[in-house]
């Protein structure tokens, strides 16, 4: 599922960073401040290695060693990490549109 590239999160982070400043450039015609760029390229970093982390647990294919037994907790961990994420991202994307009317 997950392709090999090492480090494909900053490929993500910066991917939806490129489409972030288009959506802003297109609604409210100007440059996003650089700490929503920011907040937007953390986000998509961390939804993207959540959702890495609760598919290589459930795969199975690595080895946890001693926390093994808490594969529930770290799928939920990794759920809640993704779920923050989706909401800071859908956030600056209402915060474009409140600036832009």
């Amino acid at each position: 599922m997950f392709p090999t590239i090492s480090n494909m999160f900053i490929y993500v982070a910066i991917t939806f960073a490129i489409i972030f400043i288009i959506y802003s450039l297109s609604v409210s015609k100007k440059l996003p401040i650089l700490t929503d760029i920011f907040s937007i390229m953390l986000a998509a970093a961390a939804g993207y290695t959540g959702i890495e982390l609760c598919y290589f647990v459930l795969e199975g294919t690595k080895a946890l060693g001693d926390y093994e037994d808490q594969k529930l907790v770290i799928i939920l961990g990794g759920i809640s990490v993704f779920w923050v994420s989706l909401t800071t991202v859908l956030n600056s994307v209402k915060g474009l549109h409140q600036t832009a009317e």
